[in-house]
């Protein structure tokens, strides 16, 4: 209990510095960083630019403020259009059950037969790459695992006593599922969408890296790693500094994530 509540605190700790930094980034910049300076390309970290400076001579310190919050934006989106689809399909499924629930987890299941990324980006191929699509595009190709979390929910706790005693009372559907059924099975959902934020940032940084995600010169951690590939033996401060945020960011969700699911099962 004490080492999940630690790691917890670790990980959230430095989500929020994250998110603080993210928010204050016009104020914490130092540089613009869409700015080109030639004349200072490819310098080394130093006083001046704290992390260097790429190619066309902008400031990777400013750029990786500026990109956390397209990259944090974009997993808080997603996860959040997967949360609701998810759990909304979750719900019907697991209390109606019968048609609605076998015709809800066949599309489950179909969906969870295409390989994911090669998913995302045959969609984006036909519609473009941009902020708001990329997070449409995740959202809408991710609820699969929290229908199927919330549906074994709603499941194990429809045949309890104080769903019957809501039944007894005459509620109705409706408010039995979102006034007693809902709460109730949060708490995986809370879980699984915490580690579905990291999982987000992932896609979005390969959809990037690979020129199918957020396009230039808005800076996310995707294209500031696609940009330093010219330069990965002149300019190792161009990939390292991503890759940490990308790393760092990423691992933080998921020891929240696993940190919550510990207290959930012990509690």
């Amino acid at each position: 209990m004490k080492s999940a509540i630690f790691w917890v605190r670790l990980g959230g700790g430095f989500l929020v510095i994250l998110a603080v930094l993210a928010v204050a980034a016009p104020l914490v910049s130092t540089h613009d960083p869409r700015a080109i300076n030639l004349p200072e390309a490819l310098l080394p970290p130093s006083s001046v630019h704290w992390f260097g400076t790429d190619s066309l001579g902008r400031d990777v310190f400013s750029r990786l403020l500026f990109g956390a919050q397209i990259s944090l934006l974009i997993g808080l989106g997603a996860v959040g259009l997967t949360l609701w689809i998810g759990t909304v399909l979750g719900l019907l499924a697991g209390w109606f059950g019968g048609w609605i629930d076998a015709v809800i987890m066949r599309i489950v299941d179909i969906m969870l037969c295409f390989p994911s990324l090669f998913l995302l980006l045959a969609i984006i191929a036909m519609v473009g790459p941009s902020l708001t699509s990329i997070i449409l595009i995740i959202g809408l190709t991710g609820w699969m695992t929290v229908t199927r979390l919330v549906r074994a929910e709603v499941l194990s706790l429809k045949e309890r006593e104080f769903i019957q005693a809501a039944r007894v009372l005459g509620l109705r559907a409706p408010q039995i599922m979102w006034r007693h059924l809902l709460p109730n099975a949060l708490a995986p959902v809370l879980v699984s969408a915490t580690l579905g934020v990291g999982t987000a940032i992932l896609i979005e940084s390969s959809l990037s890296f690979l020129g199918l995600g957020v396009q230039p010169p808005v800076p996310s951690w995707g294209n500031l790693l696609m940009d330093a590939k010219g330069t990965l033996g002149v300019a190792w401060w161009q990939t390292l500094f991503p890759g940490l945020a990308i790393l760092l960011t990423v691992l933080a969700f998921t020891v929240v994530g696993e940190g919550l699911r510990d207290l959930s099962r012990r509690s």
